[in-house]
Parts: C-alpha cells; structure tokens; sequence
C-alpha cells in the first residue's frame, strides 16, 4: 500500500494526487486528506476520478484498513462545494443527472464492497456537495473554529443539492430544520450543527484528527455508535402523520412565496423532491433530485444567480498591486447613520481600530449607541459571541471637537473616511481640517453619493490620497461600496481602499468619477420616469406594487421615503444639472418640492407619501399621506387614480435604468458589465434571478429593449432614445457576458 507516515516532511513526497494528500493509514485507520490545487477543495471531474482512484485502488481491499477518515489539509475548508465551473461547462445540462447518479452508485458501492465505517472530519467550511459527501459517512466531528460552517446553499445559486443532500439532511435533523436549512441556504455553526444532530462531536481543530481516529476505531470494533436521531412529539407530528406533514409543507410553501415572490424555481422544486418522496425508496428519492437539479441547472434563474457569483469574484481583480502599507487605524468623521455604519463595519468585520469623531459629545454618544444597539442584537440572536462583541466595541473610540487627545489619535490614523453633511464648503473644511492633524501617508476617503471627488480633491495639499468611497445606508446591511478614483488618485491608494472595502465585508466596484457614480446615476433617469408616471395620475400604490411584482426589494415611491425625499430631491437636481441631458427630462419635481417646503421627508419625519406613524405595528397597512395628496391634486385632478398594466410600469421604469447602466459601459464609467450587475443587485436590489442590466439584457435579448425604448420614445419623448451601446448590441446580436 502506497502511504505516507506522520512525520514525513511534504515537500520530500511525491504526490500520487492533484486533489488529495497521499493515503495515510495509522492504527488501522485510512486517513484521506483532501488537497486540491486551489484555495478551496471544490468537487470537480479530476476530484471525483482521484477519489474513485484512492478509494477503489487503495483502500477497497486493504486488509490493513479498518476505517476511513475524511478530512482536509486546508485549515479553513474541508470541501467549499461543488466547482461552479463544472456546472457551466456542461453544455447539456441533462448531462448533469447522469453526473449526479454516478456519484451516488459510487458512494453506495464503496461502502456496500467495503463495509467501512466512515468518518468525516470537518474544520472549515463544508458547503453543497461538501457537506453532502460529509452526509454520506456514519459519524461527523467538527472543530470548534470560526471557520467551521455547515450548510447546503445551492437555494443561492438557483439550484437544490443533488448529492443526496435532500434525503441524507431530514434523516439527520428532522424536516422542520432540514426545510429551513435548504430552502434558505444558510449556514450552521458547529454548536447548532450538534445540537440539532448534523454532526456527532464538536472537538478543538488541535485533536480533530486524533479524535476522528479514535472515534473511527470505536466504530469498526462497535464501541462507538452513529447517532441515530430520537423524534419528539412535534416532529412525529409533523413527519409521520399525513395531516401535520400536510402542514408543515403548506407553511413552507407559503413562506417561499412570501420571501421569492415566485420569481424563483429552486425552492419549489425542493419542496416538491421533499414532499413527493417522503417514505419513498432511496434510489427514487435521488433519481428525482438529479432529475430535478439538471433541470434547474438549464433555469435562466439560475444563470443569472451564477452570473452574480462569479462577478463577485471579478470585480475584486485590479492591477493597483497592493498597498503600500497595512490600514490599521481608521478615523471616521462624522457620527451619524453613515459615520456610526462604516465605524461598525470597520471594527467589526474589518477589525480595525476606529476613532469615530462629531462634532460634541450627544453627537458622537448618538453614533456610538447606534453601534451598540445592532451588536446587541446581533448577541440576543446569537449571530456574535459575549468575546466578539466586547472586542468589537473596545475598537471604536469615540472623540469630538473638545476631546483633548483627538488629534494624537487621528496623528496616527492610516485613513480617514469622512460621512459629513453633503456639501462641498463642508468638505473642503473637513479635509483641510484632517490635513492639519494625519500623517502625509493617510488616505482620506469621502463617502458623498454624488459630489464629484475631483472638486473635493481641489481642496487638498495631498490630493493623491484623496479617494471616494461611496457606502450605501443602512452600512451593515447594504453589501455594495464604490471606489471613485480622479485623476491624480496613487494606486496604491485605490488599493488600500478596495482591500478595506473587502475587510469591512462589502462588495467593492470600481466606478469613474462622474456625477452620481454609478447606481445614483442610473437610479436618476429611473426616479425622473416615476415623477413623471406620478405627474400622468398612475396610481402611487400601484407603482410600488408593480415593481416590487417585478422583483425589487420595495416601489420607488416607498424607496424615497425609506432614503429620504430630500437627499433625493438634492441627488436627483444635481444630476439634473449634469451631464445626463435629455435622459433626465420628461418627469416633474413640483410634488417633492412641495413637500420639501412642508418637511415631509418620508419615514425619519414620520410623514412622506406615506403615513409613519410612531406607534405603527408591523402589521398595519401603510397608508398614503393624505395632506401629500391634496396637494398633488392641486395641479394633477386625476391623481392616483390612473391604472394601466404593471408591466408597463415595469418596461418604462426599468427601461431608463438599464440604459444608463448601458450608457456607463459604454462611457467607460463601470469598467465591465459584471461591475454593473454587482451595482444593481447589491446596490439597489436589482432582482438577482435576472442577475443584473447586462445578464438580463443577455437572457432576455437586447434587440426587444431597443425595439421597446423606440416605441416609449414615440409615445413619450427622446429621454428614452436607447443609447449607442444597445443598438450597436442588438444589430450584432452580440453578449455582454460570454
């Protein structure tokens, strides 16, 4: 038997494997190392033909062997999943069942010829098919590290598990836990993973490998025995009486509606390998899940959901090389919901030391006790450890302007990002300010949504450090972040920026300094057409509705009050003023600007176009304003009164947004289409199972987009003339994404 013993250094090996360590056996014991070539272990073709190698070839017929261990030479993942690529390189996604059935027969013939306890032992991630092929053996060990997760997220990609991960899960945990799990993707952590019976053991990662070599031994001398789950009341209830399995599913199924809108087949396509083939033989319940999983594979849902997985890995490529030297310290000015935001993420996914600045103590006490509120409940719903949430709050130092020893501190900040109010003189004295106080080396970012980063540089001694970072609110929750570069801005500085951006946790686009950026530019033209819609006596209700029918997160007309109809008032007459010219004509502002003068702001003045009132509960049905009406009527007799088909609301509003996407592709504003998908869906809430303009334009064919804009062009005016880009896309029948 070929086999390396402990000890051995791996550089003197040869490797018989490109995605596994050589075969160890000790005490009896088979241990199979997984050790691809890429950061992660994902399942490829060459992985399953080198585990069909080292299974069939050296462990099947070993007298040696007594047990098997599986487990992962990377500290940080035991198996991240299935190789997307794969997936996609499969032209005939029919393909795929065969694919998934030959693993299967694998799996059942390994163990059925070598009647082998398995073990696996996880530390790290074990995701999709990772955890699947950890499902397949008899007893799981996981480490105690915080990178230990389990979970089957395939929901997230527009696809259901399909290596076995729909029956193997509800054996272990019961259907109640195993429908939340995969209809939602998420992911547990070793303490749950115990408790609700996915794995056997939680050890320190230091005797994972030492334990899973007992326990293993345990098994094949009967000393140790797989857990086997005990149903309570409730899940025999739910599981094994025909009506209380009836209900479980029928709340499922109403749960999926209410969270996909039914915009995605995934979830019905589980709920429905669940249901139909419950006490089913095995084979038939897995023949129906790779039947199904082929078929969602060929989903354009599903396409689009890849689209943005694999964008997310795209935009974070740049030839900015690296930093020059490590941020460490981070200055926020500016203690608001913005500043209080980037300080939270900073110290908390970042790890970094903040200084958070306003102008007096209430101000900065403001910002701190909104840090402390979302951690809070992040510790009540157990999603941060009591250690976690002490080191994250020891890391934000409040100070303001009386602080005596706030300049020390700023002195030794590697950037600054500031979140004062959006004003240009206000900038200009925030920057001279910290130029006075911080290194020559420290980068000041401004997080303006619209300001031109070019005319806040001017103001700078420095102004190669001077770079845009444009958060979206609320910071914790909105994953997209901006870089805005100008001319004079070091690349090492737009290095240092995307490598914090990506710390804090978000997702970074690199975007041109222009007016409005990227998703306030395209979002511009969007908000015109609904003033305009509004100005035509549409249906304020029926706008929002349309919309969130077509898959964003809210309508345009609650969107405002949720960000403010003054910022975007001030947002939407500065592009106004730009550069956009007739793409932002054909609407009217004579509604917010009245409403402007009375202060309805939307949700933070407790009246907008909606009613807020402080004592509202969650259940009550928001009701317009009715004084935002009275007014309306005043120069609109037919107000909110019109009803035409939501998909004409749909066709227009989108229609203006995606060729302003389109238009900043084609002015080099966006440096590719998977940059402007990842602005849409994690900027906006642009509907992901469309994947973004560009993959929609894609699937859906760009010449219908242009045909359409020429035809609301004729109807309503040249702000919807498509722009070069498209045309030239539609007469070429060309792809944005290959």
């Amino acid at each position: 038997t070929s086999h390396v013993r402990r000890g051995l250094c791996a550089s003197t090996v040869k490797r018989d494997y490109e995605y596994f360590d050589n075969l160890e056996i000790r005490d009896g014991v088979a241990i199979v190392k997984f050790n691809g070539p890429g950061k992660m272990n994902t399942i490829s073709a060459g992985f399953q033909k080198d585990a069909e190698d080292i299974l069939m070839n050296k462990v099947i017929g070993n007298p040696e062997i007594k047990a098997v261990v599986f487990m992962s030479s990377k500290s940080d993942n035991f198996i991240a999943g299935a190789d997307i690529d794969m997936l996609k390189n499969t032209e005939n996604k029919a393909d795929l069942k065969d694919i998934t059935m030959k693993a299967h027969h694998f799996f059942n013939d390994i163990k059925s010829k070598s009647k082998l306890p398995f073990v696996a032992a996880i530390d790290g991630a074990a995701l999709g098919g990772g955890l699947e092929w950890a499902m397949y053996c008899d007893y799981r060990i996981a480490t105690t590290s915080s990178k230990t997760v389990m979970g089957l997220p395939e929901v997230k990609l527009g696809l259901m598990p399909g290596m076995a991960g729909t029956y193997h899960l509800p054996q272990l945990v019961g259907y109640q836990t195993a429908l939340d799990m995969i209809l939602t993707g998420k992911n547990v952590k070793p303490a749950k993973a115990k408790k609700i019976g996915l794995v056997d053991m939680v050890v320190d990662p230091a005797s994972l490998e030492s334990v899973a070599i007992a326990q293993a031994k345990g098994l094949a001398d009967g000393s140790v025995k797989p857990h086997k789950r005990k149903k309570d009341l409730q899940a025999r209830v739910l599981e094994d009486v025909p009506f209380g399995r009836s209900f479980l599913f029928k709340k499922a199924k109403e749960t999926v509606d209410k969270n996909s809108g039914g915009h995605y087949p995934a979830p019905y396509a589980i709920l429905d390998v669940l249901e139909s083939n419950y006490g089913k033989p095995k084979m038939t319940h897995l023949e129906d899940e790779a039947s199904k999983f082929a078929k969602l594979a060929a989903t354009p849902e599903s396409e689009a959901l890849i689209g943005i997985f694999h964008g997310m890995t795209a935009v974070k490529k740049h030839d900015f090389g690296k930093p020059k030297k490590p941020v460490k310290n981070i200055g926020v000015l500016g203690a608001g919901l913005m500043g209080a935001g980037i300080a939270e993420v900073s110290a908390v996914n970042g790890k970094y030391n903040v200084f958070l600045k306003d102008k007096d103590a209430a101000a900065v006490g403001r910002g701190e006790s909104m840090i402390t509120k979302n951690l809070q409940g992040k510790l009540k719903k157990k999603r941060m450890s009591n250690f976690d949430y002490s080191l994250a709050t020891s890391r934000v130092m409040p100070m303001h302007d009386n602080s005596p020893a706030w300049t020390r501190h700023f002195g030794r900040a590697d950037m600054v990002i500031e979140a004062v109010f959006e004003d240009i003189n206000v900038k200009h004295k925030v920057l001279q300010e910290m130029e006075a106080v911080i290194p020559d080396d420290c980068i000041f970012a401004t997080n303006t949504s619209a300001i031109p980063i070019t005319r806040i540089a001017e103001g700078a001694k420095r102004p190669e450090r001077v770079i845009g970072m444009h958060y979206f609110s609320p910071v914790p929750m909105m994953p997209l972040l901006e870089i805005i570069t100008h001319d004079k801005t070091a690349p090492e500085v737009t290095a240092a920026a995307m490598e914090v951006g990506a710390k804090q946790g978000k997702t970074t686009i690199l975007v041109k300094d222009v007016p409005g950026f990227y998703v306030n530019r395209c979002l511009g033209p969007f908000s015109v057409e609904v003033t305009a819609m509004v100005k035509e006596g549409v249906s304020l209700e029926l706008l929002d509705k349309a919309m969130r029918d077509f898959g964003m997160p809210v309508g345009p007309i609650t969107l405002s009050d949720e960000v403010g109809i003054d910022v975007s008032a001030k947002v939407g007459n500065f592009l106004s003023n730009a550069d956009l010219g007739v793409r932002m004509q054909g609407g009217d502002d004579t509604l917010t600007n009245k409403m402007l003068e009375k202060g309805w702001l939307g949700r933070k003045s407790g009246k907008g176009f909606y009613m807020y009132p402080k004592n509202a509960s969650k259940k009550d049905k928001k009701q317009l304003n009715p004084e935002m009406l009275a007014l309306l009527k005043e120069y609109v007799p037919e107000a909110n009164s019109k009803i035409i088909p939501a998909e004409e609301i749909q066709q227009r509003l989108m229609a203006k947004f995606i060729n302003e996407a389109a238009f900043c592709l084609q002015d080099g504003i966006i440096r590719a289409p998977a940059d402007g998908d990842i602005g849409a869906v994690f900027g906006i809430g642009f509907p992901p199972f469309l994947g973004g303009p560009f993959r929609m334009l894609d699937i859906t064919g760009t010449q219908k987009m242009v045909d359409r804009m020429y035809a609301f062009r004729d109807a309503h005016g040249e702000q919807f003339e498509p722009c070069q880009l498209l045309k030239d896309y539609a007469a070429s029948g060309k792809k944005f994404h290959n």
